[in-house]
């Protein structure tokens, strides 16, 4: 009797242990959702109404009407005359009014006093002188006529120059006067129209050598003059001479 009580005892304790736990569990449970809970805005409520600013209006309608177009100026020309457009005068017509038709005006003219008339100077045609590097037709260094080509030509005129300059040029008047270092000659000619060897013009450090450059350049030969469409000119060219004592 006493084992079967024991039993109901504890069956009523378990019991009772459970319900606790479920009513804890709702207390919490109920708690927590009092606190995080949020009212949420009604958007209903919520009034969007913007006021306009009072507009008066006279009760009239105004008609839209399209923009017209800028109108350009127009330039107005004289209609040609067709020349086959002309009056027919019969040949057997004749004319009365002479006077009118044919006017003589005379034409007053004043004498010329000869003494007045101031002769004027003759008109001298200078030469025309065209660089070296620009003439169409470079003068031709005599033995340089067989080459075909103006860039040719120009080329064996100036090492025919250079080796008359390197075997006549006297290098020893630089040491003889007492000059040292490089020395820079500037020299410039004309190839004449004739083909001849003119205006001569030198720049030195000494001169002496002046002289000598001078001396050498008078040594070249007579050669073909440069042509400027086809036309013989005179044509400058510059030479520049330097050496080491």
């Amino acid at each position: 009797m006493s084992n079967k009580h024991d039993a109901n005892v504890r069956k009523s304790t378990l019991v009772n242990f459970q319900i606790g736990l479920i009513i804890s569990l709702l207390f919490t449970y109920v708690m927590l959702e009092m606190s995080t809970a949020t009212s949420i805005a009604n958007h209903s409520d919520i009034d969007f109404t913007i006021e306009q600013p009072d507009v008066d209006w006279d009760g009239a309608y105004k008609i839209y009407e399209k923009p017209k177009p800028k109108e350009v100026a127009r330039k107005h020309t004289r209609p040609v005359v067709d020349p086959q457009e002309f009056k027919i005068v019969d040949n057997s017509t004749e004319i009365t009014d002479l006077d009118k038709v044919f006017k003589n005006e005379p034409i007053e003219s004043t004498p010329i006093d000869p003494s007045s008339i101031i002769d004027a100077d003759p008109v001298i045609d200078e030469p025309v002188i065209v660089p070296f590097m620009a003439v169409e037709d470079v003068p031709v260094f005599p033995g340089c006529e067989k080459l075909a080509t103006n860039k040719e030509k120009a080329a064996c005129f100036s090492e025919k120059i250079r080796k008359i300059v390197s075997r006549k040029f006297d290098k020893g008047l630089g040491e003889k006067y007492g000059l040292t270092g490089v020395q820079r000659i500037y020299a410039q000619f004309d190839v004449d129209a004739d083909g001849m060897i003119k205006n001569i013009q030198v720049r030195a450090a000494h001169p002496k050598l002046k002289k000598e450059a001078q001396r050498v350049i008078n040594l070249f030969p007579q050669m073909t003059p440069g042509k400027q469409r086809g036309i013989a000119v005179t044509v400058k060219y510059q030479l520049p001479i330097v050496f080491k004592i």
